[in-house]
């Protein structure tokens, strides 16, 4: 409880730098925007082919090309999220540094460390199929065992954007460097990251009763009620996105250059590693 009520500190000081700078709130849109590109552009096999009920088009392919298919439209999808949660986490720290950062130095920023994000892209990328496909192939042990991988795997590279894309580190170095610093602070980490989403999760029960209520009374109220929910869902993912961008800045800040960046407290910093 004494975590979790932590979290919620955290996420408070997290929103109060969210508000000195909304711009920050620009990243998830983009990253969106082109990961339904990226989408779009995968699904044109289906389009060309007629074959947009199923998974024909794959099926037809040698096994090796199938999952080529796959894996390249889960690695691309990851590069975007990743391109620009590290965007927005450069963002965050330059402006928790008191510095004056726009859209277009952050992304340049990430632009000029590319190459090694498209390397720890195909690292997270892997170890993530890896998960998943133990995961879909267990019994409820093995799916509780992919679960325990995968939240050490989030914990573990919990910091490696910020790592590789502000020290200049490689994508191995920017791991061992953040699974050393976090090693002592799982639990809170965990909470950290999770509970962020737990909130969030909680705070939309009345957008998803808005939603339900409009379907009872059936016609232009369901519309209404379909279109608001979903437009205030995406809204909060938006803003969940932008307050663990924070989030993540303010731990590396803390870690890496020993600050306590504006809005937080040494206390709040402190118990997030203990």
């Amino acid at each position: 409880m004494r975590r979790f009520s932590n979290t919620w500190s955290l996420m408070k000081s997290s929103f109060q730098v969210l508000k000195e700078d909304t711009a920050v709130l620009l990243f998830p849109v983009l990253s969106g925007i082109f990961t339904l590109i990226i989408i779009a552009s995968f699904l044109l096999p289906f389009f060309a082919t007629g074959n947009l009920s199923s998974l024909q088009f794959l099926e037809n392919q040698p096994g090796f090309i199938g999952y080529l298919y796959l894996f390249l439209f889960y690695f691309l999808s990851y590069f975007v999220v990743l391109f620009f949660n590290s965007a927005s986490v450069v963002y965050a720290i330059d402006v928790m540094r008191g510095g004056n950062p726009t859209i277009s130095s952050a992304v340049k920023m990430v632009s000029h460390r590319i190459t090694p994000l498209l390397g720890w892209t195909f690292i997270a990328a892997t170890v993530g199929l890896i998960i998943n496909s133990i995961e879909n192939s267990s019994d409820s042990v093995g799916k509780l065992f992919s679960a325990f991988l995968g939240l050490s795997w989030t914990v573990t590279s919990f910091l490696v954007l910020p790592i590789l894309i502000v020290e200049g580190h490689g994508p191995v170095t920017s791991l061992k460097l953040s699974a050393e610093m976090l090693k002592n602070s799982w639990g809170e980490q965990l909470i950290g990251h999770f509970s962020f989403g737990l909130i969030f999760a909680v705070l939309s029960f009345p957008i998803f009763l808005i939603i339900f209520l409009g379907l009872q009374y059936g016609g232009a109220a369901a519309i209404v009620g379909i279109i608001t929910g979903v437009l205030l869902i995406l809204g909060m993912g938006v803003v969940q996105w932008s307050l663990q961008s924070i989030f993540m800045g303010a731990m590396y800040l803390f870690v890496r250059e020993e600050k306590i960046p504006p809005s937080y407290s040494l206390s709040q910093i402190s118990n997030a590693f203990h």
